[in-house]
């Protein structure tokens, strides 16, 4: 190879490397693969919190302090710079450009600015799914209780009668009593179970 070939061929290399780099994300579908990727992280389900609760394009710093008072369960103006850098390196370094090259954040690391993406949308879908263990509707669970251990006191009533058991009826009784408040409370504490 000659000198001039091995010259064009840096220059080449150099003009690819400087060139600025092509999302492919922009075109292709966010897999689940990915998606769940994207939302295994608390700091990053804490950007998609924010991108929702402000709905604009939003500076890495204001981001940055947010997640931290969230993290650190403080009101914005009493985080301390540390962590609030903390926070702010890991965004920067890690979760921004992991989320803007699935397409879900646009992140210009040169001015600092993150907005919602493409894909956003999606991750939201399941974020709006209840927290394991809620989609029980306790409310509903100790209700059916109670009407079964209603059934037995009834059934015990009538066997009382009968045999002569009055325990049966008394311990009936008070799991009822016990089912039926659990019941109200947590229909009072959690709101009325969806359907």
């Amino acid at each position: 190879m000659s000198n001039a070939e091995l010259k064009r061929e840096q220059s080449d290399a150099e003009t690819v490397s400087a060139t600025p780099e092509i999302h492919e994300h922009r075109s292709r579908e966010l897999g689940l693969d990915q998606l769940f990727e994207v939302l295994q992280n608390q700091r990053r389900r804490c950007v998609l919190k924010y991108l929702r609760e402000h709905e604009e394009a939003t500076t890495l710093s204001d981001l940055s302090e947010q997640i931290a008072a969230w993290e650190n369960d403080k009101e914005v103006r009493r985080i301390s710079s540390s962590e609030r850098k903390r926070v702010y390196v890991a965004l920067y370094q890690c979760h921004l450009p992991k989320m803007d090259d699935m397409g879900v954040v646009e992140f210009e690391k040169a001015r600092g600015t993150i907005e919602p993406g493409e894909h956003i949308e999606r991750c939201y879908e399941y974020l709006d799914v209840p927290e394991s263990g809620s989609d029980l509707q306790w409310p509903r669970y100790y209700a059916a209780l109670a009407a079964g251990t209603l059934a037995m006191l009834l059934v015990g009533a009538g066997l009382q009668t009968l045999l002569s058991v009055p325990a049966i009826s008394a311990g009936a009784g008070l799991a009822l009593l016990a089912f039926a408040t659990t019941s109200v409370w947590h229909f009072v504490s959690e709101g009325p179970a969806t359907a």
